[in-house]
């Protein structure tokens, strides 16, 4: 996969939103280029380890819900993460145009309480950054919440949900902030969450991080 170019990268949740206020290079893991973005906090957090790829859908399932993503550019952590998770995994999807972008992140913590608290810090701060529009979606995890936030020529739709230990993130850059591409960041969600809960279940069959 090839690097992409240095820009700022608004990632998922706070993430797609509190980090438009932000500006950070993206990072590299591994042997494949990683998507962060700055960290809400003076401090980086720990992000502990690195998921397995598996954990994060695969390309064919992103094309189910958009037909115009074409490849996977990057993957590694995910560098926008709060809190403390023991591991996460990041994933960037493009279509054709290279301009419209998808990012799917899973973040592993300790416990669903550890969960909690970084999904509410995030939320919180996300609505403290101005020109965010957002709201919470019911029946989506425990809590769940999108947002909109145009930086420049470019809005990027996010949006982030709790699932137990896991914070699952998606966000649409360089598409409208339409009620239909909220729909989509929400699906999106959904099918990520059910996807990570079985890879990371006593029978799923995680591969190795690479």
């Amino acid at each position: 996969m090839q690097r992409l170019p240095r820009r700022t990268v608004l990632a998922s949740l706070t993430v797609a939103v509190v980090l438009a206020a932000s500006k950070k290079q993206i990072r590299a893991q591994g042997s494949t280029p990683a998507t962060g973005s700055a960290s809400a906090t003076p401090e980086e957090p720990s992000r502990g380890a690195l998921l397995p790829r598996d954990v994060i859908l695969p390309l064919s399932a992103v094309q189910e819900v958009m037909p115009e993503i074409a490849t996977e550019t990057a993957t590694g952590e995910n560098a926008g993460a709060l809190g403390h998770p023991i591991a996460t995994r990041s994933v960037t999807y493009a279509a054709e145009d290279g301009k419209r972008r998808l990012v799917l992140s899973v973040d592993q913590h300790p416990s669903a309480d550890d969960a909690s608290a970084a999904f509410q810090d995030a939320v919180a701060r996300s609505r403290e950054v101005p020109g965010v529009t957002g709201e919470a979606v019911p029946a989506l995890g425990a809590a769940a919440f999108i947002g909109v936030v145009t930086q420049g020529d470019e809005t990027h739709v996010g949006g982030g949900a709790l699932f137990g230990d896991l914070i699952v993130n998606a966000t649409l850059q360089a598409y409208e902030g339409t009620d239909t591409n909220k729909a989509t960041v929400a699906d999106l969600i959904r099918r990520q969450a059910a996807h990570a809960e079985q890879a990371l279940s006593p029978t799923g069959s995680p591969t190795a991080a690479g």
